[in-house]
């Protein structure tokens, strides 16, 4: 328990029943980062974190008072449940699929309840009504997350996780943007007087332009008296209107639009937009009445649409595209994307005011989208993904239509119109604008009302666009504090290109946690309105506590809920005995098994609870008890009359589980990498296993094997893919983790045996244990298999076993010795090379034995 490797042990059980994995799952299931939540549970197990704040991190960590990094990472527990972004997919039904996964998986994990069974109706079974299963979900249905996850590894809510050399910068720039936003906040506040004094000038009844003329590139003008131009370079150009693309009115009185028909555009002259360009561009969008995807303009090439850029609107989420040279090749490396989330969905039938920035780094993280002038969470391509080559092009600038690349779902490039579309006040500027400059563009209608009033004539929102635009534009205080902020965010995004990302909860601070009653389970068929709570047969809240989740995780481990603690110690007896006390470990219910020994239960959960649920003490009590100490041998009284082991009656003895038995082989053979954390890895695993389940666009659909060290580590971090975890793992019965699993079946099948014999992974551990035998334990047949059985059995072989194991090798040698290239193909198993200074026979016939002696129970089984 004092080693660092007990945390990782104990984290494979655990991260099971949090139904941790490194994709989303469904259809794509593409990229999840998330190997941030993994580490701080191994962290949590290794510093002996009391159970009882382990649980509240998980269920709650973001809704405690001034949340450390490690609290925020702890609530990525509510995170992992599978996500969806298929086309066609209803946001309300996966917002009730996914408050019915954490409600499903809080109750098995914590209360040991099969309480998604109340889904259609009351629990047949158990006393937890329907009403009561929907007041659970409420908890769990008042995040900021978006039912969609975009197909991208960071959907937010995420937190920036920092490298360890970065923790002291991450917490002073932490507390600096704090301090900062304050301040910005004061002097938003304060300025009244100046503000006062310089409105008193009217200096405001002169402007011309939002910001300065030297930053804007192009301007569109539109007039009922002339034809449509747009202002570039100083001059005045005409715009070439299509197929019925006419100027009507804007989004405010006196303002005109582009509006375009089924199959209609603009065309405006080409801008000089590249990759290494800092551009910024700004637009009133007014979202057409019936739903689809929309071209609402860019500049791309003509024939193939393959290099460029465009702004598409889809499942009202407006989108920017910067596509570089050739990427009909490699479309996802070259190509990002960037949309609001669900918080800022353009409505339908209505005008939004949508600003693009974007610094000339190359980098989807350089691209930001401001609507209506204010910061919203983001998400779209990897955020360091980049553009290669140039997207600057000499075709036309388009309002109105654009053309879709060949991909690999089109063979030729389709155009695609913003039929029922409008656009309004379009400005290209030739910098990166600040959030807050952003939102004087919004306001510039309301500025040039205003321009025609004196001050004592303004009204509130006119005087409140006034007071944005002095603040950002005329005062220096408040633009040296703007400032600083933004050289905050570009180191926050230093820390994160060095760091990873991980997904978080956050909880909406507009509203209390509420659901409905769902009637057969359909998200459509909403009965009456529940707010948060627990099944009345369990004990009730405490008033005091908040009804949220932060209430919630306080109740799971408060004095008078005998359930957490039963459960839990229940599962820990599981992991050392193989079968928990009550077998049904999920299931503490009607339905699951009556405990073997309902008082020896008790006392666990009592003398747990009272340990201050210090889990090292618990599991030290577990190992060091005669109980588990006594011989696993099996007489035929033991048998007859406890087959199962359920009264005890001998140590404990099964098959180990897929993770032990290949870091089993990895350890005994020297090959394991003990290093600890970090992201994923990707071991051996046979040919087309991925792309077999995955759709074309998936980002999994192509295992890319990794080399050197990273094959060779535990297996608690090798990459998980829902819809096809690790082959060799799943034979011996590991979960998709698709859904939260407190106990896995244990089942022998034909199969299990061909992985720990054929496997390349063991067949290159056998490779390695029997060459350091050679090396190590000297040229006597004896001395070598002492040494491979110490580490294999910790005891050396009888007289007995040993005549049989030299029979065996001395017909293994004698094989090899007439068909060296057999020989040769076997010690070729596996990126490690072979020693060239053993003879190869040798070498093949120990490499079988080993693997032999591999696969004897007595090294399978605990």
């Amino acid at each position: 328990m004092e080693s660092e490797h007990w945390g990782e042990h104990r984290a494979r059980y655990w991260l099971d029943a949090a139904r941790y994995a490194d994709t989303h799952g469904i259809h794509i299931d593409n990229y999840r980062e998330m190997y941030p939540y993994r580490d701080w549970v191994i962290q949590a197990f290794n510093e002996n974190k009391p159970f009882n704040e382990f649980t509240v991190d998980q269920v709650a960590g973001d809704l405690l008072p001034d949340p450390s990094l490690d609290q925020l990472i702890a609530s990525g527990f509510q995170r992992n449940n599978i996500t969806t972004n298929e086309g066609g997919a209803i946001v309300e039904e996966y917002e009730a699929i996914y408050a019915k996964d954490r409600a499903e998986t809080t109750g098995s994990v914590f209360l040991g309840l099969t309480v998604g069974c109340a889904t259609c109706h009351d629990h047949k079974f158990d006393p937890i009504a329907q009403s009561e299963f929907y007041a659970m979900t409420a908890f769990f249905r008042n995040t900021t997350q978006y039912a969609m996850d975009g197909n991208v590894s960071d959907p937010p809510p995420i937190l920036v996780v920092p490298e360890n050399e970065d923790l002291d910068l991450w917490h002073s720039l932490r507390t600096e943007a704090g301090m900062l936003d304050a301040e910005i906040a004061k002097r938003e506040i304060s300025v009244g007087d100046i503000f006062a004094e310089w409105l008193a000038t009217e200096e405001y009844r002169t402007l011309e332009t939002p910001l300065e003329e030297s930053a804007q590139l192009m301007t569109l003008v539109l007039d009922d008296t002339s034809l449509p131009v747009v202002e570039y370079e100083r001059q005045h150009h005409e715009i070439t209107l299509h197929s019925g693309a006419k100027v009507s009115s804007g989004p405010q009185e006196g303002q005109l639009a582009l509006t375009f028909g089924e199959e209609s555009w603009a065309e405006l002259p080409g801008l000089p937009l590249d990759t290494d360009t800092p551009f910024s561009l700004a637009m009133w969008v007014y979202t057409p009445e019936d739903e689809g995807n929309f071209e609402v303009g860019g500049q791309s090439d003509a024939l193939d649409g393959s290099r460029g850029w465009r702004i598409n609107l889809a499942a009202r989420q407006i989108t920017f595209h910067m596509i570089g040279e050739d990427t009909v090749e490699d479309m996802d490396r070259k190509r990002f994307h960037l949309f609001p989330t669900n918080m800022k969905r353009m409505p339908v039938g209505e005008w939004t005011h949508v600003v693009f920035t974007y610094d000339g780094s190359g980098e989807r993280s350089g691209l930001h989208v401001y609507p209506d002038g204010e910061v919203v969470e983001t998400e779209g391509s990897e955020f360091f993904a980049d553009v290669e080559g140039s997207i600057r092009t000499t075709e036309p600038f388009v309002l109105g239509k654009g053309v879709q690349p060949v991909d690999e779902f089109r063979d030729v490039p389709e155009p695609r119109f913003f039929a029922g579309g409008a656009i309004a006040d379009l400005r290209v500027f030739n910098r990166v604008l600040t959030v807050q400059e952003a939102k004087v563009v919004s306001v510039w209608p309301t500025l040039q009302h205003a321009k025609d009033k004196d001050p004592a004539e303004l009204d509130t929102q006119e005087r409140e666009a006034l007071r944005h635009f002095y603040l950002s534009v005329k005062d220096d205080s408040y633009q040296k504090l703007v400032a600083r902020r933004q050289v905050i965010d570009q180191e926050w995004r230093e820390i994160r290109r060095r760091g990873g990302v991980t997904h978080v909860m956050n909880e909406r601070p507009d509203a209390e946690p509420e659901a409905y009653v769902l009637n057969r389970g359909m998200y459509d068929d909403r009965r009456e309105r529940v707010t948060a709570g627990v099944p009345a047969a369990l004990p009730p809240m405490a008033e005091s506590l908040p009804r949220n989740r932060l209430g919630l995780a306080r109740w799971l481990v408060a004095d008078d809920n005998p359930l957490t603690s039963r459960v839990t110690v229940n599962r820990f007896w599981q992991e050392v005995f193989g079968t928990g006390l009550v077998r049904t470990s999920e299931d503490f219910g009607a339905q699951g098994d009556q405990p073997s020994h309902p008082a020896l239960l008790n006392w666990l959960a009592d003398e747990f609870k009272e340990s201050g649920w210090d889990t090292k003490q618990f599991f030290h009590m577990l190992v060091t008890s005669a109980t588990y100490r006594q011989s696993s041998h099996a007489t035929e009284d033991k048998l007859e009359q406890d087959l199962d082991n359920r009264l005890l009656s001998r140590g404990p003895r099964f098959r180990m589980d897929a993770e032990m038995i290949r870091d089993y082989a990895l350890a005994s053979s020297g090959l394991l990498v003990r290093t600890i954390g970090g992201p994923s890895v990707k071991p051996y695993q046979p040919d087309g296993v991925w792309s077999t389940v995955a759709m074309p666009q998936s980002n999994t659909r192509v295992y890319q094997q990794d080399t050197g060290s990273k094959l060779y580590r535990r297996s608690l971090y090798t990459f998980w893919k829902r819809s096809a975890p690790p082959a060799s793992m799943e034979i011996f019965n590991a979960p998709t983790r698709e859904h939260s699993t407190v106990r896995r079946e244990r089942t022998n099948t034909p199969l299990q045996a061909l992985v720990t014999m054929n496997d390349a992974q063991f067949i290159e551990a056998s490779r390695h244990l029997a060459e350091r035998a050679m090396r190590e334990a000297g040229e006597e047949f004896n001395q070598r298999l002492d040494y491979v059985t110490r580490r294999l059995l910790a005891r050396l072989f009888e007289d007995n076993e040993r005549a049989l194991v030299r029979q065996t090798h001395q017909e293994l040698l004698e094989m090899y010795r007439t068909d060296i290239d057999g020989a040769t193909q076997l010690l070729n198993v596996g990126d490690s090379v072979s020693d060239p200074a053993l003879p190869v026979p040798d070498s093949a016939a120990w490499t079988m034995l080993v693997s032999q002696l591999m696969n004897l129970d007595e090294v399978l089984n605990k």
